[in-house]
Parts: structure tokens; C-alpha cells; sequence
């Protein structure tokens, strides 16, 4: 989450810096609701300004993120406005008419989604309420909000790239890669180095048995993010992303680990 600037001045500058501060903080927020608007629903709090910054900033991390690997995505084509539900029925039914589906297929704890570069997503504190659901209320911490819409965000950009490399969003690869990377890439769901060292190669076989066949028990995020974190000590993000797309990238990361250990 963007954090407010604090200043500790002089008394006799309080009043300039915070007057500056005020200034370029509302500047901020009219560039961030002209470069990502946001249009809320059925919300009582004011505050469309607080999602536009924080979702243009979660797109710019997306697009850096790619960048970073070479690939080159525009961040208009990513996400160029959003629709934030501040209730579980006003979600449902734009959803429901977005995709052309009922809502009872629509999760319950839905929480987000990009389509032809269009943020939907939930407020804050509805996410609260599904993060602390799935992964308790120890975990969550102020910041989680913003790595949804990064989250979000990269599935987006990731869509485009993939397209590009593969004709098809289905060249993203398996589900359990590509909302690693997902979760990987915004910093959701942290796996430490000790459980990661654990991890045999008997370990992620099982595991990636279990996710082609739907048989992974809840929580299954944290296993998607662990074992792409676990994937991430033989090859890179960059690896992934060109080879996500193929039909035999599990025997290609296989074999990927198996010369990095011989090396």
C-alpha cells in the first residue's frame, strides 16, 4: 500500500511543508484518477482517489516486473480503469453480466480479476474479510490490499505477453505456475528459505501430481507459491515465462533442475 509522507521539520517550516505536501499529494492522486479511473459501487466512504493510486501503482509495478525480463508491455493495454465493489451483491452482479454467468458461479470469496483491461475488484475491507477467512487474521498486514491489484495486474500483463509468445492467454501455462508467479511476483503468501530447503524432488512431483489433478487440499496458494519459489532456485522468471506455454514444461523444468544440481 502507498504510504502517507510524514514530515518532521523545524517548527517554523510545519506550515510550508505540509502545505507543499497537501499540494503535490492531490496532484498525485488527480494524475493517478486521469491515468487509472476508477468508478466505485454501492460505496457510503468517498475515496476513489485512494484506489486509483494504488492501482496505477500496482499496474506499474506489473509492467516493470516484465520489463525487467525484456518484455515490453504498454501499461494502458494492462489496465486502463476499474470498477471497485464495496458490497458482495454489487460484485456479484456486474460479474454476473461481465462474464455472461449465474451467480452461483461467482466464488464467494472473489476477490479481483482484470478483463480486456478492466481492474474488477473488491474494497479493501471486503478482501480483509476473505484474506483472514483463507490464511487467518495473523497474517494479514495493511500492504495485502495492494498486492492483490499486483496480483491482478500481472496476470494482465502476463496474458499479453503469452499471447505474444504462444497465439493464446493459455501459453500463461499450468494454473499452479502462472498464480506463482502471480504471487511470487506482488509478494503475497511468503515462504521462508527453511521451508524451502525442505522441499524434495519427491516433494514437487507429488505436488505437481496433485495440481494436474485437482487433488491439492486448501489452502492451495500457498502451495502454488511454494513450489513456484521452489522452481525459482533452478531457472529464471524469464525462463518461465517462454516456456510456460509448452506442452511438456514440466519435463522441461525437470530437466532444468536436474542440470542445475549436476553443475
Amino acid at each position: 500500500m502507498v504510504a502517507s509522507a510524514s514530515c518532521r521539520t523545524a517548527v517554523g517550516l510545519i506550515s510550508s511543508v505540509v502545505l507543499l505536501a497537501t499540494a503535490v499529494q492531490g496532484a498525485n492522486r488527480s494524475n493517478a484518477a486521469l491515468d487509472l479511473p476508477v468508478n466505485r459501487h454501492s460505496c457510503s466512504e468517498p475515496g476513489a482517489g485512494y484506489y486509483s493510486d494504488l492501482a496505477a501503482s500496482a499496474r506499474d509495478k506489473a509492467v516493470a516486473y516484465f520489463a525487467d525480463m525484456g518484455f515490453v508491455v504498454e501499461k494502458q493495454d494492462v489496465a486502463r480503469h476499474g470498477e471497485v465493489f464495496c458490497t458482495r451483491d454489487s460484485a456479484r452482479k456486474a460479474l454476473t453480466a461481465e462474464f455472461h454467468a449465474s451467480e452461483t458461479d461467482i466464488p464467494v470469496t472473489f476477490s479481483g480479476t482484470v478483463r480486456n483491461a478492466t481492474l474488477f475488484i473488491v474494497s479493501k475491507e471486503i478482501y480483509k474479510e476473505n484474506f483472514t477467512q483463507l490464511y487467518g487474521a495473523q497474517s494479514w498486514t495493511d500492504e495485502e490490499y495492494e498486492k492483490l491489484m499486483t496480483h491482478e495486474m500481472i496476470h494482465s500483463a502476463h496474458a499479453i505477453v503469452a499471447t505474444r509468445l504462444f497465439g493464446t492467454e493459455d501459453g500463461m501455462g499450468p494454473q499452479w505456475l502462472l498464480e506463482g508467479m502471480a504471487l511470487d511476483a506482488s509478494g503475497q503468501l511468503p515462504t521462508s528459505e527453511a521451508e524451502l530447503n525442505k522441499i524434495t524432488g519427491d516433494d514437487f512431483n507429488d505436488f505437481l501430481e496433485k495440481a494436474e489433478k485437482g487433488g491439492l487440499k486448501p489452502p492451495v496458494y500457498v502451495q502454488y507459491a511454494k513450489f513456484y519459489r521452489y522452481v525459482r532456485r533452478f531457472v529464471s522468471s524469464k525462463w518461465i515465462v517462454e516456456n510456460a506455454g509448452r506442452p511438456d514444461v514440466t519435463d522441461r523444468i525437470r530437466q532444468a533442475m536436474r542440470a542445475s544440481m549436476t553443475h
